[in-house]
């Protein structure tokens, strides 16, 4: 049997933070553990994370923390997955609402040398503002309403509820399929056998390289698209500039051409720092 470590990465974004974990309160399949990578989030995310403790439904709830030294998200997720304890890992970005079918999705695709993507809707700037902890609970987000008309990529939303068509689709992609840092999960030992995430990555392509990764090592992706993709939340990114993701897409392609598989930037060195920062 699976044991199943949730991992959200989430920075300065509590009132996000606590709409993604009101969604994953939820979760018809019990997590073994949720645990919260945070890339140095003020005092205000640790209190909202204290507050959720006592109601929560699985355990543990856990916070993995580092300081705040610019946009380092592929160290807090190598931190993170030192730290967790399943043997399966579902990731989350702190942005994205999962469905309360989510983690039985990616359990019931969950498979040897496979990883499992999964997609997202963009939710409007108004609805994301009128969006509360409240309405994700009572299961709003899984109720057909007028806001579908609004989102990004509605046809999802549409298709996830015709079981033949969102199976059809998923097996029929006409694009490549890659991991996706809001909605993706594999075996722990995959992850650590590719040394996880490369930190020398800032933010853009992070993730495709990871899945390039992944696929390099003959760890070969499934589509769950349309089965439950999850509620992405509007927000400002002042972080991405064009020369930070140029930057980038010329690490991931140096990667490429080498045709690496486990970076020699990741867990090795991330490992013996699991508990550097924070970790309840």
């Amino acid at each position: 049997m699976l044991t199943v470590s949730v991992i959200v990465t989430t920075y300065n974004s509590p009132r996000a933070l606590g709409l993604v974990l009101a969604g994953l309160s939820r979760q018809t399949y019990a997590p073994y553990e949720v645990i919260i990578a945070d890339d140095g989030s003020g005092p205000e995310t640790r209190a909202l994370i204290d507050a959720w403790a006592p109601r929560w439904p699985f355990g543990p709830l856990r916070h993995v923390w580092q300081p705040d030294e610019g946009f380092r998200k592929c160290t807090i997720l190598n931190r993170a997955i030192a730290a967790a304890r399943g043997t399966y890992l579902m990731f989350f970005d702190g942005d994205c609402v999962a469905p309360a079918h989510c983690l039985a999705a990616h359990v019931a695709r969950a498979e040897r040398n496979r990883f499992v993507c999964g997609g997202k809707v963009m939710l409007s700037a108004r609805f994301t503002a009128a969006l509360t902890e409240a309405a994700v609970l009572r299961g709003d987000l899984e109720r057909f309403g007028w806001w579908w008309f609004e989102v990004g990529r509605p046809r999802r939303l549409f298709a996830g509820r015709i079981p033949l068509l969102r199976d059809l689709l998923d097996r029929n992609l006409k694009g490549p399929l890659s991991w996706r840092g809001e909605n993706s999960s594999t075996f722990a030992d995959h992850v650590r056998a590719v040394c996880g995430f490369d930190e020398r990555f800032t933010y853009g392509f992070e993730d495709a390289d990871f899945g390039h990764r992944l696929r390099a090592a003959g760890i070969a992706p499934r589509s769950l698209r349309y089965t439950a993709p999850v509620y992405h939340l509007d927000h400002a990114r002042p972080w991405r500039t064009d020369a930070v993701v140029a930057a980038n897409k010329a690490l991931y392609d140096a990667n490429r051409a080498l045709r690496m598989t486990a970076t020699p930037y990741g867990l090795p060195a991330a490992a013996g720092a699991a508990h550097g920062g924070s970790s309840t």
